[in-house]
C-alpha cells in the first residue's frame, strides 16, 4: 500500500464512530459533509451496489443512520399513510414499518409540488428515533420499533399554515429535540426531551414579515458562539439565535433578509455554520447569500453574493469551502467562505431542477436532481466533473447520505434515495475499482 493510501486508511480508522453515522438531516457536522473515505469512484444503478431496497412510497426526507439501523419515511399512496421505516444497515432488509398519520397525494397538475407531508427527516439518538410529518404527527420509537411517545403539533399549537405544507426537520442537540413552527400565523419554537417526550419549553418567535414571508421550511442548526451553545433558526425575514436550554432569543439579524418586505419570501434554505464564528444564510427566491461573523450579540456582515444562489437547497460547507446550488437554473458555485470570493461556477446540465441539498465526502461533492441524476464533482478550487449517474426516478428530492459500512469493513457507503428505492453504494469488493480520488 502506498504511503498516501495508508495515511488515508489510518485516518479513517481513527475517526470516532459518531462521525461515521448520519443521524440527522445535514449529517454529523450539520454542514452536509461527512468524514468517510474510500467511496467508489465509479458506480451506477447496477455497478458497485451493495444492496437495493424497494420502498413503499416516495419521500423528501433524507435517510438517517445510527448504529446498525437506517431510518427513513414514506408516503404510501394506496392507503394515504405516512410511514416510519427501519432498515438493516448492512443488508437493507426492512426490519419494521409503522403508520404514523395521514398524508396527501402530490399534485398531478403541478410538477414540483410533491409534498406528500413525508418531507421532514427523522433524527436518531442512541435509544430513540423521532419522526416528524407535515401532518403535525411527532412520533418517537425505540430502535426495535416500539412506540415511546407521540404528540401532534396541530392539536397542540393549531394549523400549520404553510403554502407548500410543513417540511422542517427537527434538531436533536444533547437530548433536546428542537422543533420550529414558522407559519402564516403566530410562529414559535418548541423543545422536547427526546427520550420521554416531555415538553421542555416553548417560545414565541415574533416577526414583522408579511403573508407568505412568515413561512419557513428550514431546520434549526447548532452554533457555538464562543463558549456558548446556540441554536440558529432562519425564516420570517430574520436569522435568530436561541438558548437550547430555555428557547430564549439571544440575538437577531434581519438587516438584509427582506429589505423591501416582499410578501413571498418564504425561507427554504437553512443556515450553514462555517469556521471562526461564520454563518451563511441565503435569502429566499434566489436572493443574495450573506456571509456573517458572530461574536456574542455582535453580527458582522463579511460579504454578499448576488448570484447564483439557492432557493430550496441548503449550501454545503466542506473542507474549508462553501458550495451552493441554484436548483432552478441548475448551477453550482464554489466560494471562499471568509471573503465570498467565487472560485468557480458551473452549469450542472441535469435534466431537471434540484431540490436535494449537496453532500460532501471523500474529497467529492454529490448533487442529485429531481429525476435522480447524480453529478459527482471534485471538491476544491478547480471545477472538475468526475461522474454522472442516471437513476431516472422522479421525484428524487432526498439529500445523499455518506456513511461508514457499519460492519467493520473498509470503504465508505452512499445512501441514494430515489422515488422507488434506497440504494447503498460502495465498493463491491476490495481492489475492484481504480484508486478513489
Amino acid at each position: 500500500m502506498r504511503t498516501p493510501e495508508l495515511a488515508l486508511l489510518l485516518t479513517f480508522l481513527a475517526l470516532p464512530a459518531a462521525a461515521q453515522d448520519w443521524s440527522q438531516w445535514r449529517g454529523p457536522h450539520f454542514t452536509g459533509a461527512a468524514d468517510v473515505v474510500g467511496l467508489p469512484p465509479v458506480w451506477s444503478p447496477t455497478e458497485n451496489v451493495v444492496w437495493k431496497t424497494e420502498l413503499p412510497g416516495q419521500s423528501a426526507a433524507t435517510p438517517v443512520v445510527l448504529g446498525d439501523r437506517i431510518f427513513l419515511t414514506a408516503f404510501v399512496d394506496a392507503t394515504m399513510q405516512l410511514q416510519a421505516l427501519c432498515l438493516d444497515r448492512a443488508t437493507g432488509k426492512q426490519l419494521w414499518a409503522r403508520d404514523c398519520g395521514t398524508g396527501q397525494p402530490s399534485s398531478p397538475r403541478s410538477r414540483g409540488r410533491e409534498n406528500t407531508l413525508a418531507a421532514c427527516s427523522p433524527v436518531a439518538s442512541d435509544d430513540t428515533v423521532v419522526f416528524l410529518f407535515g401532518s403535525g404527527d411527532l412520533v418517537a420509537f425505540d430502535h426495535a420499533g416500539e412506540e415511546r411517545w407521540r404528540t401532534n403539533l396541530v392539536e397542540d399549537y393549531g394549523e400549520l399554515v404553510l403554502n407548500w405544507g410543513y417540511a422542517a426537520s427537527p434538531l436533536l442537540l444533547d437530548g433536546t429535540l428542537v422543533v420550529p413552527i414558522l407559519r402564516r400565523s403566530d410562529s414559535l419554537v418548541a423543545a422536547y426531551d427526546v427520550s420521554s417526550g416531555e415538553l421542555l419549553w416553548e417560545n414565541m418567535r415574533p416577526s414583522d414579515a408579511r403573508a407568505e414571508s412568515q413561512e419557513a421550511y428550514t431546520t434549526p442548526i447548532p452554533f457555538k458562539n464562543g463558549e456558548r451553545q446556540e441554536v440558529l433558526i432562519f425564516g420570517g425575514d430574520a436569522l435568530t439565535a436561541h438558548d437550547p436550554a430555555t428557547g430564549e432569543e439571544l440575538w437577531r439579524w434581519d438587516a438584509d433578509v427582506n429589505p423591501r418586505k416582499a410578501p413571498n419570501f418564504r425561507a427554504v434554505s437553512s443556515a450553514v455554520v462555517g469556521e471562526r464564528g461564520t454563518i451563511f444564510v441565503t435569502t429566499p427566491q434566489h436572493g443574495p447569500m450573506h456571509g456573517l461573523r458572530v461574536s456574542g450579540e455582535k453580527v458582522e456582515k463579511l460579504w454578499q453574493l448576488d448570484g447564483p444562489t439557492p432557493d430550496s437547497t441548503t449550501p454545503l460547507f466542506y473542507r474549508g469551502r462553501l458550495y451552493a446550488v441554484d436548483g432552478r437554473n441548475q448551477r453550482i458555485v464554489c466560494l471562499e467562505p471568509m471573503t465570498g470570493e467565487k472560485l468557480w461556477q458551473a452549469d450542472l446540465e441535469t435534466p431537471t431542477f434540484l431540490r436535494a441539498s449537496p453532500t460532501g465526502a471523500d474529497g467529492k461533492v454529490y448533487v442529485v436532481d429531481a429525476e435522480g441524476t447524480v453529478v459527482v464533482l471534485l471538491a476544491g478550487d478547480v471545477h472538475e466533473e468526475l461522474l454522472r449517474v442516471a437513476f431516472d426516478s422522479y421525484p428524487t428530492r432526498s439529500s445523499i447520505a455518506a456513511v461508514a459500512p457499519g460492519d467493520g469493513s473498509a470503504g465508505g457507503r452512499l445512501l441514494v434515495r430515489t422515488a422507488e428505492h434506497l440504494f447503498c453504494i460502495g465498493r463491491a469488493s476490495p481492489g475492484q475499482d481504480e484508486e478513489s480520488r
